[in-house]
């Protein structure tokens, strides 16, 4: 048994879950895990896997604010609120300005706000993964929930596409704040690309890739563990 956490880069296209299948294969049987925080299979960046005794520490890890970096487009929006999903709005018309998108972020996406998760979440509706009843066209409707956004900047702006920086409270779905943002300018916007970029004090410039993990021998794994 070991006890600690692991910080892994994770890639596009596997599930945060894919990543302790991968691990569990390569350490073998008599390692207890799980991870601090899931990213979606489109998402990039910190995933923190929590070994032994610091599988207790899941609730402090789920305090901590995490940090964002995502790259939308202005002029769609999809029922996935990502760029994986199926276009289901259109508006090419209306083109913001970046005071315009500025003014609607300090009015609007600044501290204590309300949101709605998408329906392609992994929120349990009497027993069932949101995403799987969206996928069935099933109609599912979603409480508000509150979180906290303490920075929202735009780091780079050039009509349709840009790049945000985030840093927000667990339960944050940062894809929901791009797609609410669109709403809000009349204009629609859905994300191309997350990456995490820190949760808490942890930050993406530590980790060991997520494509190094399956490749990698188990004493290759254990040397990266860090004691908590």
């Amino acid at each position: 048994m070991i006890d600690g956490i692991l910080l892994i880069d994770k890639e596009e296209g596997i599930t945060s879950y894919d990543v302790i299948r991968k691990l569990k294969k390569i350490l073998g049987k008599g390692f207890k895990m799980g991870h601090a925080g899931t990213l979606d299979p489109f998402a990039t960046g910190l995933l923190i896997i929590l070994f032994g005794k610091a599988t207790k520490m899941m609730e402090t890890f789920h305090t901590y604010e995490k940090t964002y970096t995502v790259c939308g487009v202005f002029g769609i929006a999809t029922d996935t609120q990502d760029i994986t999903g199926e276009v289901i709005s259109k508006n090419e018309t209306v083109v913001p300005k970046l005071e315009e998108i500025n003014e609607i972020i300090e009015e609007k996406f600044i501290g204590n706000i309300s949101q709605t998760p998408p329906a392609f979440s992994a929120k349990r509706v009497k027993g069932i993964r949101s995403y799987d009843l969206a996928r069935k066209g099933e109609g599912v409707e979603l409480k508000p929930k509150d979180i906290f956004i303490s920075n929202f900047e735009i780091l780079s702006y050039e009509y349709p596409k840009f790049t945000l920086r985030i840093s927000c409270s667990t339960g944050t779905y940062v894809r929901t704040l791009v797609n609410d943002l669109g709403i809000s300018l009349n204009a629609f916007a859905t994300a191309e690309k997350l990456r995490r970029i820190s949760i808490g004090d942890f930050n993406v410039s530590e980790v060991v890739l997520s494509t190094d993990i399956v490749e990698g021998k188990k004493e290759d794994v254990l040397k990266r563990v860090i004691n908590v």
